[in-house]
Protein backbone atom coordinates (compact mmCIF):
# COMPACT_ATOMS: atom_id res chain seq x y z
CA UNK A 1 0.00 0.00 0.00
CA UNK A 2 1.68 3.03 -0.74
CA UNK A 3 0.72 6.48 0.64
CA UNK A 4 0.06 9.66 -1.85
CA UNK A 5 2.98 12.43 -0.73
CA UNK A 6 1.35 16.35 -0.82
CA UNK A 7 3.86 18.79 -2.32
CA UNK A 8 4.07 21.94 0.53
CA UNK A 9 5.34 25.21 -0.28
CA UNK A 10 5.31 28.65 1.23
CA UNK A 11 2.17 29.69 -0.61
CA UNK A 12 0.34 26.56 1.03
CA UNK A 13 1.62 27.71 4.21
CA UNK A 14 0.10 31.40 3.58
CA UNK A 15 -2.92 30.22 2.52
CA UNK A 16 -2.99 27.70 6.07
CA UNK A 17 -2.22 30.90 8.76
CA UNK A 18 -5.40 32.57 6.15
CA UNK A 19 -7.62 29.16 6.41
CA UNK A 20 -8.09 29.37 2.90
CA UNK A 21 -6.76 25.69 2.28
CA UNK A 22 -9.03 22.22 1.22
CA UNK A 23 -9.58 20.10 3.89
CA UNK A 24 -7.06 17.55 2.39
CA UNK A 25 -4.36 19.53 2.30
CA UNK A 26 -5.32 21.58 5.55
CA UNK A 27 -4.36 18.45 7.34
CA UNK A 28 -1.15 17.58 5.80
CA UNK A 29 -0.17 20.69 6.10
CA UNK A 30 -0.58 20.39 10.26
CA UNK A 31 1.40 16.94 10.08
CA UNK A 32 4.11 18.53 8.42
CA UNK A 33 4.13 21.16 11.12
CA UNK A 34 4.06 18.84 13.97
CA UNK A 35 7.43 17.02 13.04
CA UNK A 36 8.59 20.57 12.38
CA UNK A 37 8.66 22.53 15.48
CA UNK A 38 10.45 25.53 14.49
CA UNK A 39 8.06 25.60 11.26
CA UNK A 40 5.58 25.77 13.71
CA UNK A 41 6.65 28.59 15.49
CA UNK A 42 7.12 30.55 12.37
CA UNK A 43 3.23 29.96 11.45
CA UNK A 44 2.49 31.33 14.96
CA UNK A 45 4.08 34.33 14.04
CA UNK A 46 2.84 34.94 10.98
CA UNK A 47 -0.41 34.62 12.73
CA UNK A 48 0.35 37.14 15.40
CA UNK A 49 1.00 39.44 12.70
CA UNK A 50 -2.41 38.74 10.71
CA UNK A 51 -4.33 39.11 13.64
CA UNK A 52 -2.33 42.88 14.59
CA UNK A 53 -2.89 43.89 10.99
CA UNK A 54 -6.72 42.62 11.11
CA UNK A 55 -7.13 44.44 14.84
CA UNK A 56 -5.78 47.85 13.20
CA UNK A 57 -6.72 47.94 9.67
CA UNK A 58 -10.46 45.44 9.21
CA UNK A 59 -12.46 48.33 9.78
CA UNK A 60 -10.89 50.59 7.23
CA UNK A 61 -10.53 47.50 5.17
CA UNK A 62 -14.43 47.13 4.76
CA UNK A 63 -15.90 50.90 4.67
CA UNK A 64 -17.91 51.18 1.64
CA UNK A 65 -16.43 52.68 -1.68
CA UNK A 66 -17.49 56.16 -1.64
CA UNK A 67 -19.76 56.73 -5.13
CA UNK A 68 -17.43 58.87 -6.58
CA UNK A 69 -14.72 56.32 -7.22
CA UNK A 70 -16.79 53.81 -8.43
CA UNK A 71 -17.26 52.95 -12.52
CA UNK A 72 -20.81 52.74 -12.92
CA UNK A 73 -21.16 56.33 -11.36
CA UNK A 74 -19.49 57.06 -14.42
CA UNK A 75 -20.93 54.57 -17.11
CA UNK A 76 -22.20 56.37 -20.44
CA UNK A 77 -21.21 59.96 -19.07
CA UNK A 78 -19.05 62.21 -21.43
CA UNK A 79 -15.58 63.12 -20.49
CA UNK A 80 -15.40 65.98 -17.74
CA UNK A 81 -14.30 68.58 -20.11
CA UNK A 82 -16.37 67.45 -23.11
CA UNK A 83 -19.56 69.81 -21.70
CA UNK A 84 -18.00 73.25 -21.01
CA UNK A 85 -15.51 72.60 -24.31
CA UNK A 86 -19.67 72.29 -26.12
CA UNK A 87 -20.91 74.95 -24.47
CA UNK A 88 -17.95 77.13 -25.69
CA UNK A 89 -18.46 75.99 -29.22
CA UNK A 90 -15.06 74.07 -28.86
CA UNK A 91 -15.87 70.73 -28.88
CA UNK A 92 -14.18 70.40 -32.48
CA UNK A 93 -10.48 71.95 -32.08
CA UNK A 94 -7.88 70.07 -32.87
CA UNK A 95 -5.23 68.64 -30.09
CA UNK A 96 -3.26 71.61 -28.98
CA UNK A 97 -5.79 74.21 -29.39
CA UNK A 98 -8.13 71.58 -27.08
CA UNK A 99 -5.19 71.79 -24.59
CA UNK A 100 -5.48 75.84 -24.43
CA UNK A 101 -9.10 75.73 -24.20
CA UNK A 102 -8.71 73.10 -21.21
CA UNK A 103 -5.83 75.76 -19.60
CA UNK A 104 -8.55 78.20 -19.06
CA UNK A 105 -11.28 76.49 -18.24
CA UNK A 106 -9.02 75.34 -15.18
CA UNK A 107 -7.96 78.65 -14.29
CA UNK A 108 -11.73 79.97 -14.64
CA UNK A 109 -12.56 77.12 -12.45
CA UNK A 110 -9.61 77.59 -10.12
CA UNK A 111 -10.91 80.78 -9.48
CA UNK A 112 -15.02 80.85 -9.38
CA UNK A 113 -14.86 77.28 -7.44
CA UNK A 114 -15.18 78.73 -4.08
CA UNK A 115 -17.68 80.79 -5.17
CA UNK A 116 -20.08 78.52 -7.12
CA UNK A 117 -19.50 75.94 -4.33
CA UNK A 118 -17.96 71.90 -4.80
CA UNK A 119 -20.62 69.47 -5.39
CA UNK A 120 -20.20 66.98 -2.99
CA UNK A 121 -21.53 63.39 -3.93
CA UNK A 122 -22.83 61.17 -0.63
CA UNK A 123 -21.20 58.12 -0.01
CA UNK A 124 -23.19 55.03 0.31
CA UNK A 125 -22.92 53.15 3.43
CA UNK A 126 -22.88 49.84 3.92
CA UNK A 127 -25.46 48.53 6.35
CA UNK A 128 -24.77 47.83 10.19
CA UNK A 129 -25.57 44.00 9.83
CA UNK A 130 -23.65 43.91 7.08
CA UNK A 131 -20.04 45.25 8.30
CA UNK A 132 -20.60 43.42 12.05
CA UNK A 133 -21.30 39.80 9.21
CA UNK A 134 -17.57 41.01 7.39
CA UNK A 135 -16.28 41.25 11.45
CA UNK A 136 -17.59 37.87 12.14
CA UNK A 137 -16.23 35.83 8.74
CA UNK A 138 -12.82 37.74 9.85
CA UNK A 139 -12.62 36.77 12.86
CA UNK A 140 -13.79 33.32 11.93
CA UNK A 141 -11.08 33.12 9.16
CA UNK A 142 -8.39 34.50 11.66
CA UNK A 143 -9.12 31.45 14.42
CA UNK A 144 -10.89 28.91 13.34
CA UNK A 145 -7.31 27.72 11.37
CA UNK A 146 -5.56 28.11 14.53
CA UNK A 147 -4.20 24.91 15.59
CA UNK A 148 -2.17 26.33 18.80
CA UNK A 149 -4.20 29.20 20.18
CA UNK A 150 -7.75 29.13 18.61
CA UNK A 151 -9.22 30.52 22.31
CA UNK A 152 -7.89 32.78 24.92
CA UNK A 153 -10.34 30.79 27.39
CA UNK A 154 -10.68 27.18 27.09
CA UNK A 155 -13.94 25.24 27.24
CA UNK A 156 -12.34 24.09 30.99
CA UNK A 157 -12.86 27.32 32.07
CA UNK A 158 -16.02 28.31 30.84
CA UNK A 159 -17.36 29.52 33.97
CA UNK A 160 -15.01 32.35 33.94
CA UNK A 161 -15.17 33.29 30.78
CA UNK A 162 -18.52 33.48 30.32
CA UNK A 163 -18.50 36.04 33.80
CA UNK A 164 -15.88 37.89 31.82
CA UNK A 165 -17.44 38.21 28.65
CA UNK A 166 -20.46 39.25 29.99
CA UNK A 167 -18.87 41.82 31.95
CA UNK A 168 -17.21 43.45 28.88
CA UNK A 169 -20.39 43.27 26.67
CA UNK A 170 -22.79 44.80 29.45
CA UNK A 171 -24.99 41.53 29.19
CA UNK A 172 -25.21 37.57 30.19
CA UNK A 173 -23.39 35.65 28.04
CA UNK A 174 -24.37 32.14 27.51
CA UNK A 175 -22.52 29.18 25.80
CA UNK A 176 -25.03 27.40 23.58
CA UNK A 177 -24.65 23.30 24.04
CA UNK A 178 -24.61 22.11 20.50
CA UNK A 179 -23.86 18.39 21.91
CA UNK A 180 -26.34 16.68 19.95
CA UNK A 181 -25.51 18.35 16.16
CA UNK A 182 -21.82 16.71 16.88
CA UNK A 183 -20.34 20.18 18.56
CA UNK A 184 -18.55 20.51 21.47
CA UNK A 185 -17.15 23.57 23.41
CA UNK A 186 -13.67 24.99 22.16
CA UNK A 187 -13.70 27.87 24.42
CA UNK A 188 -13.66 31.81 23.36
CA UNK A 189 -12.08 35.27 23.01
CA UNK A 190 -13.21 38.86 23.29
CA UNK A 191 -12.50 40.79 20.49
CA UNK A 192 -13.59 44.38 18.51
CA UNK A 193 -16.86 44.98 16.85
CA UNK A 194 -16.81 48.67 15.38
CA UNK A 195 -15.37 50.45 18.82
CA UNK A 196 -17.52 47.76 20.68
CA UNK A 197 -16.59 44.86 22.29
CA UNK A 198 -17.69 41.13 21.03
CA UNK A 199 -17.72 37.64 22.00
CA UNK A 200 -16.22 34.61 20.08
CA UNK A 201 -17.45 31.35 21.09
CA UNK A 202 -15.89 27.97 19.28
CA UNK A 203 -17.02 24.79 18.82
CA UNK A 204 -15.64 21.85 17.27
CA UNK A 205 -16.50 18.56 16.03
CA UNK A 206 -15.09 15.18 15.64
CA UNK A 207 -14.06 15.48 12.27
CA UNK A 208 -11.97 18.69 13.46
CA UNK A 209 -14.54 21.03 11.96
CA UNK A 210 -15.27 24.49 13.68
CA UNK A 211 -18.04 26.78 13.79
CA UNK A 212 -17.98 29.98 15.41
CA UNK A 213 -20.61 32.35 17.06
CA UNK A 214 -20.05 35.91 17.22
CA UNK A 215 -21.45 38.01 19.69
CA UNK A 216 -21.80 41.73 19.90
CA UNK A 217 -23.58 44.11 22.64
CA UNK A 218 -24.90 47.48 22.87
CA UNK A 219 -26.35 46.75 19.41
CA UNK A 220 -28.93 49.40 18.82
CA UNK A 221 -31.79 48.70 15.77
CA UNK A 222 -32.10 51.44 12.63
CA UNK A 223 -35.33 52.31 11.96
CA UNK A 224 -36.57 50.04 9.59
CA UNK A 225 -34.42 47.04 10.54
CA UNK A 226 -35.35 43.41 10.45
CA UNK A 227 -37.32 42.65 13.33
CA UNK A 228 -35.21 40.26 16.92
CA UNK A 229 -34.49 36.79 15.64
CA UNK A 230 -35.22 37.20 11.57
CA UNK A 231 -32.45 35.20 10.06
CA UNK A 232 -29.62 36.35 7.15
CA UNK A 233 -27.38 34.24 4.77
CA UNK A 234 -24.01 35.35 3.37
CA UNK A 235 -21.64 33.08 1.85
CA UNK A 236 -17.55 34.49 0.95
CA UNK A 237 -14.47 32.86 0.38
CA UNK A 238 -16.27 29.43 0.91
CA UNK A 239 -17.10 30.78 4.58
CA UNK A 240 -21.27 30.54 4.98
CA UNK A 241 -22.51 32.55 7.93
CA UNK A 242 -26.07 33.00 9.47
CA UNK A 243 -26.66 36.72 11.70
CA UNK A 244 -29.24 37.86 13.32
CA UNK A 245 -30.39 40.35 16.18
CA UNK A 246 -31.87 39.67 19.45
CA UNK A 247 -32.50 42.24 22.13
CA UNK A 248 -29.05 44.17 22.66
CA UNK A 249 -27.09 41.30 21.10
CA UNK A 250 -26.25 40.68 17.37
CA UNK A 251 -25.24 37.35 16.44
CA UNK A 252 -23.10 35.65 13.50
CA UNK A 253 -23.01 31.87 13.42
CA UNK A 254 -20.24 30.71 11.17
CA UNK A 255 -18.24 27.59 9.39
CA UNK A 256 -18.09 25.49 6.31
CA UNK A 257 -22.01 23.96 6.59
CA UNK A 258 -24.71 24.68 4.32
CA UNK A 259 -27.37 27.04 4.65
CA UNK A 260 -29.74 24.35 6.08
CA UNK A 261 -27.47 23.14 8.37
CA UNK A 262 -26.48 26.72 9.86
CA UNK A 263 -29.99 27.88 9.48
CA UNK A 264 -30.85 24.80 11.87
CA UNK A 265 -28.02 25.26 14.22
CA UNK A 266 -28.75 29.08 14.75
CA UNK A 267 -32.77 28.21 15.59
CA UNK A 268 -31.36 25.80 18.36
CA UNK A 269 -29.07 28.45 19.49
CA UNK A 270 -31.94 31.07 19.42
CA UNK A 271 -34.02 28.67 21.32
CA UNK A 272 -31.63 28.07 24.10
CA UNK A 273 -31.22 31.80 24.17
CA UNK A 274 -35.15 32.10 25.07
CA UNK A 275 -34.96 29.69 27.71
CA UNK A 276 -34.56 31.22 31.49
CA UNK A 277 -31.18 31.12 33.43
CA UNK A 278 -30.45 30.30 36.71
CA UNK A 279 -27.83 32.50 37.93
CA UNK A 280 -24.93 30.87 39.61
CA UNK A 281 -25.52 33.26 43.17
CA UNK A 282 -29.15 32.39 43.21
CA UNK A 283 -28.74 28.77 42.45
CA UNK A 284 -26.32 28.96 45.63
CA UNK A 285 -28.49 30.74 47.53
CA UNK A 286 -31.41 28.19 47.20
CA UNK A 287 -28.99 25.73 48.01
CA UNK A 288 -28.16 27.31 51.49
CA UNK A 289 -31.96 28.12 52.20
CA UNK A 290 -32.83 24.35 51.35
CA UNK A 291 -30.32 23.56 53.97
CA UNK A 292 -31.72 25.83 56.93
Amino acid sequence: MTTRQISIDEDDFQAFVDGQLPPELRRAVMAYLAARPEESARMDEYRRLTEEMHLLYDEVLYEPLPTRLRVEHYRGRTAWWATPLRWLGLAELSLAPRAAAIAVLLLAGASGGWALGLHYIQPEVEPPAVSFNRLAVNAHVLYASDMQHPVEFGADRQDQMLLWLSERLGQAVHAPNLRDLGFTLVGGRLLPASGEPAAQLMYENPDAQRITLYIRGNWASAPGAAHDGTFSFASEGGVSSVYWREGPFAYALLGELDREQLFATAKIIQQQRAMPVVAPEQTTATAEKGAT
